[in-house]
């Protein structure tokens, strides 16, 4: 330090609280957690489905061109990216893997310059069936995500 110096001693009020009390046990922890996550649910949820939207919307855009489209597939990429993030928070692990899935495909075209509307669509049926995963059994939603995955790296 150098002389006549001020040094001021930073005194953070809430962490000292937290220390005094005890801190929180492991269960009021948890509790917390989960109420946070309950206040955002609706409001995730509907922004996973308007994500889900634009993508059906950017894949009909693309079924009409036949072209490979950057813009479209880049806009595509970042809304399933969305999807991925979110989706495995509230109960829709399956549907994020799916919108991963897409992900992939898609960077795939970004590099080759091209796509195929056919592995785009087979996606977006992959996506709505995901999106309500309570309505088929396990079995096959495990074999829709093998066979998006498979789609998705056939490409190359």
């Amino acid at each position: 330090m150098k002389p006549g110096a001020t040094t001021f001693k930073y005194e953070n009020r809430l962490a000292k609280s937290v220390v005094r009390t005890g801190g929180m046990s492991a269960a009021e922890a948890l509790s917390a957690a989960q109420k946070a996550v309950e206040e955002v649910r609706e409001p995730t949820i509907a922004e996973i489905d308007a994500n889900l939207q634009e993508i059906y919307a950017l894949g009909e855009a693309l079924k009409a061109g036949q072209a490979f489209d950057e813009t479209a597939l880049q806009k595509m990429y970042i809304c399933a990216n969305r999807v991925v993030a979110m989706g495995g928070v509230f109960g829709l692990g399956e549907l994020g893997q799916a919108a991963y899935s897409l992900c992939e495909l898609v960077s795939r075209f970004q590099t080759l310059e091209r796509f195929q509307w056919q592995m785009i669509r087979v996606h977006l049926d992959g996506l709505k069936l995901l999106r309500n995963p309570g309505d088929h059994p396990a079995a096959i939603r495990d074999e829709v995500l093998a066979g998006l995955r498979q789609v998705a790296t056939s490409v190359g």
